[in-house]
């Protein structure tokens, strides 16, 4: 089992924590959550009204009184930790259900349970079980099953239990609508005013991590000091108190009738309610996660509050607007904010706000610039450019001579010029005047977007037509259209002078008078990039419409250098902690790395802040892995640490998932089978692996995980698995036939000696027809092994040799070589509405289509189940594009009425071409993944 960190959830404003929603749109079968637990396996459960929900991070699986008999009823009302590690589940009509190690069973006794709601469940250190209902009091269920009730009349201060809990020194408290209780000596003692606790209901009963016992009332929180009871505060919520969770250091969570609460030393009292993103102000269940997430149940759906990544501030932190055009820190460190609709300033933790009516133009403000006279330089839409230092100190714009009133870029250089670049042209401004740089005078475009000056003070000047560079008189234009590019949005230069460019067609270094691409097919997943930032880890930030990627330095370069062919980014989006994944663009600077190390990005959702190392802080500890399902021949099977297959498996399929709730759509997968896979297999964030026609054997089936340039996680998880051989594949089978048939020649052969001389022709013949008979037999043996039985097509083993074969060869010499991998369309409901039998009909018939359309030159195999793969060595990537959609349309004009009536056949593809490639499985990875973007376009297609 991996070990899970031991951090609290980090200290900040409690409206600064990331939050996401989950309802019965994400997947929720109610929206009302009784209860949260998670198991040591790390599995997040959710208590519902229709029943309990495992979570993966991606994938909600329901357990219901339909998927578990052993439920009265899918109302789960308590889900709590058993001791065993499992759970425990009280139900809406009086059942007690434990779960453990993928088993249900009803605890002993629970039967005669009667049928009133479970409202809590503890399970006492002796084995036995406290129950609390809803209007029975509290039942104790001992070790053998016997049921002894607890009412008013043994000391309870009401019938109507509303919280439960078994304090460190072993007491059991009850908190119910009467009030608080203890149990001592056989009986309940009410604890009332005697003991400090004001009369009303008791909503909830905590241990905080001192031991000291917590009790939510109807007007705040009272708190055990030795034998008595005392307010914790003042400033209490003025609501009932239902759900609490006390921290080490004093902070104490709140879940009321009225929102979530937050009461600490540091922020005093803090809300979360409707207004700020909680789904429902009603809360029903707290839980903080092993990743230091605090989950909160409502009677609207599910809120989570985490520290993400990025940190996103807008208008509710004192932004002017939340649409930010640029950022910029001065020397001051102060941190300028360009909105569409003012300006705004972070100093010493706080935001500020300025607009029209500080003088600042009223339209929208696209660019900054360090003044080195104070303040900030601010390009807007349409009314020129202004030095602001609190209030306007000057004014340029048209009528001032600059080409055009909408300024996008702006820089004030060491010699104290200063450079306006606007939509009609480039200005420099200095003592002498205004100088115009426009098309006439050899500039490449007059959109100016971008502007830098290098080391050597020369400026470099992005367009919306490439870059230009401008060294005393001299401008010299460099075109970027052997790129397909355009657009220069953004300008880095590093230590070693190497100018990197930000471009609609990727990123190109320019080293040494050299220019280098890189773009999608370098592996960058967007084209369009904005800005570059270098963190202090050797870190390049991109930003892009799509988010922000992150790769390093180092692999940009081997990729720029041909020395490697791919590399690995890092994608940031919305699940990371953006409001929006849009940056902005098109005017800058639109990122900023400030002097302590944060990078601030302007996004249209707001302005987004990051800080170097904060990724992989949040992601140090490789999750956990579980396999979920196994499916022999699209048949789930049940889990077991070892499975025997039957004799004939052709197709099996292994599902698995990622225990970490922080990025879990981004986690790496690996796996590997031993006994067939001579090594690891990494699939990227694909969570299933499939395999055919597996050989009889025995094999480990073994898979971790990683979270994006993390560490592999040591704990993996395995199945052993055993393919049970056919009768004709058996060892002894096969020994004891060729003994027989050994036996038989020695008779045959006796008999003949001591025959007629007559009849010696006659032996002749029959030798000679038997031996034809078992070279007949050897050679359907061999046909076996390298032939799928049901369509004649090579079968995996046999295509993936030759697959390695010209793979090989095709690097050898330089020749195209092209993947493709098929998948019939909805066959499943060929299975299940029509039989089996009909699909084997329809895979022959699909499969005569594809050797009638691949010829002898290309290899064509069943790849497993309803995949087919064809090899085309030699032709170009184009000519296969057009061969695959010909056959898709072939496939589709297959006549089905004689085998499944008024069922359609359709066939996805991906076509993955070799170049770039170094190894035949990646080229296969390549092709599953365009299969893959095929299905998910909408089926009946050819993606490459």
């Amino acid at each position: 089992m991996c070990a899970w960190p031991a951090l609290g959830l980090p200290s900040k404003p409690l409206d600064g924590y990331f939050k996401e929603i989950w309802t019965t749109r994400e997947g929720l079968p109610h929206n009302l959550i009784h209860g949260i637990a998670q198991t040591q396996d790390g599995y997040l459960w959710f208590a519902t009204w229709e029943g309990v929900v495992r979570y993966n991070g991606i994938d909600f699986r329901l357990f219901d009184q339909h998927a578990v008999p052993e439920l009265r009823d899918s109302g789960v009302l308590v889900l709590r930790l058993a001791r065993d590690g499992g759970l425990l589940l009280g139900t809406a009509s009086g059942g007690v259900v434990r779960y453990h190690a993928e088993r249900w069973s009803v605890w002993p006794g629970a039967e005669a349970m009667p049928q009133d709601q479970v409202i809590d469940l503890v399970e006492g250190r002796d084995g036995e079980l406290w129950v609390g209902t809803h209007s029975r009091g509290v039942l104790r269920i001992d070790s053998s099953g016997v049921i002894t009730p607890f009412g008013v009349d043994a000391g309870l201060p009401s019938h109507s239990v509303l919280k439960m809990l078994q304090a460190e020194d072993g007491t059991i408290w009850i908190a119910t609508m009467g009030g608080l209780a203890r149990y001592s000596g056989g009986r309940f003692v009410a604890q009332g005013a005697a003991q400090g606790l004001p009369p009303g209901q008791a909503f909830s009963v905590v241990s905080a991590p001192d031991g000291r016992i917590h009790v939510g009332m109807e007007q705040g929180v009272w708190r055990q000091d030795g034998e008595r009871f005392a307010p914790l505060a003042l400033d209490m919520p003025p609501s009932n108190v239902t759900r609490m969770r006390v921290e080490a250091d004093g902070t104490l969570w709140l879940g009321t009738v009225t929102g979530l609460y937050r009461h600490s030393p540091r922020y005093g009292l803090e809300r979360i309610g409707t207004a700020n993103g909680l789904p429902n102000e009603q809360i029903s269940a707290l839980w903080l996660d092993r990743e230091n997430s605090l989950w909160v149940g409502t009677n609207g759906g599910l809120l989570r509050l985490r520290d993400a990544p990025f940190t996103t501030f807008g208008v509710q932190d004192g932004l002017p607007n939340a649409y930010v055009r640029s950022v910029l820190a001065d020397t001051s460190g102060m941190l300028w904010i360009a909105t569409s609709d003012g300006l705004g300033w972070l100093h010493d933790g706080r935001f500020g706000a300025a607009g029209s009516r500080d003088g600042l133009p009223g339209d929208s403000l696209l660019s900054l610039a360090r003044a080195r006279a104070g303040g900030v330089w601010i390009g807007s839409y349409s009314h020129g450019a202004v030095r602001w230092d609190g209030r306007v100190r000057r004014h340029l714009d048209s009528r001032g001579g600059l080409t055009g009133n909408q300024v996008r870029a702006l820089l004030e250089t060491g010699d104290g010029t200063l450079w306006v670049g606007t939509s009609r042209g480039l200005n420099r401004v200095d003592a002498q005047g205004v100088r115009h740089y426009t098309v006439a005078q050899g500039m490449p475009n007059d959109f100016i977007i971008a502007l830098h000056e290098d080391r050597h003070g020369a400026l470099w000047v992005g367009t919306s037509n490439g870059l230009a560079r401008i060294e005393g008189e001299d401008v010299r234009a460099y075109s970027l259209h052997d790129f397909g590019a355009n657009n220069v949005f953004g300008l880095h230069e590093t230590d070693d002078g190497t100018l990197w460019l930000a471009t609609n067609q990727g990123l190109i270094r320019r080293r040494d008078g050299d220019m280098r691409l890189i773009g999608i097919k370098q592996g960058l997943p967007v084209a369009k990039i904005f800005q570059v930032l270098e963190d202090s880890e050797g870190g390049f930030w991109l930003t892009s419409n799509r988010g922000m990627l992150r790769v390093t330095r180092h692999d940009l370069d081997a990729v720029a250098d041909g020395r490697q062919s791919d590399m690995e980014v890092e994608w940031f989006d919305e699940g990371d902690g953006l409001a929006s994944a849009q940056n902005n663009g098109n005017s800058g600077p639109a990122a900023w790395r400030a002097a302590d190390g944060k990078l601030w990005f302007a996004t249209a959702g707001g302005l987004a802040m990051t800080e170097s190392g904060r990724i992989h802080e949040l992601t140090r500890t490789p999750p956990p892995v579980m396999i979920e399902e196994v499916r022999v021949d699209d048949r789930p099977t049940p889990l077991q640490a070892e499975l025997r297959l039957p004799p004939g498996t052709r197709k099996l399929e292994l599902h698995f998932a990622g225990l970490s709730y922080l990025i879990p759509r981004k986690i790496r997968y690996r796996y590997r089978l031993d006994g067939f896979d001579p090594d690891w297999v990494e699939r990227g964030s694909l969570r299933f692996a499939q395999y055919t026609n597996l050989e009889p054997g025995d094999y480990v089936f073994r898979v971790s995980a990683a979270h994006p340039n993390g560490g592999w996680s040591t704990e993996e998880a395995r199945i052993a698995l055993q393919v049970q051989p056919r009768l004709m594949q058996r060892s002894d089978f096969r020994l004891g036939l060729a003994a027989l048939a050994l036996l038989a020649l020695y008779g045959f052969y006796r008999w003949r000696v001591h025959a007629l001389q007559a009849v010696k022709r006659q032996l002749s013949m029959q030798v000679e027809e038997r031996t034809h008979d078992l070279r007949v037999q050897a050679e359907a043996f061999g046909r076996q092994a390298r032939e799928d039985a049901l369509t004649g097509l090579m079968n995996r083993r046999a295509f993936d040799e030759a697959l390695a074969r010209e793979f090989d060869s095709a690097v050898r010499e330089g020749a195209p070589l092209t993947l493709v991998i098929a998948d019939l369309d909805h066959f499943k409901r060929i299975n299940d509405e029509y039989s089996h039998i009909v699909g084997d009909a329809a895979l022959r018939v699909v499969a005569d289509t594809i050797r009638a359309h691949a010829g002898k030159r290309v290899p064509a195999a069943r790849w497993g189940g309803e995949e087919f793969a064809l090899l085309f060595p030699g032709l170009a990537h184009e000519d296969v594009l057009a061969h695959c959609e010909r056959l898709r349309q072939a496939v589709a004009a297959i006549d089905t009425s004689g085998f499944a009536p008024g069922f359609s056949m359709s066939i996805s593809m991906g076509v993955a071409e070799r170049v770039g490639l170094t190894h035949h499985e990646k080229l296969i990875n390549r092709a599953d993944a365009l299969l893959y973007e095929a299905k998910r376009s909408g089926r009946n297609r050819v993606c490459g």
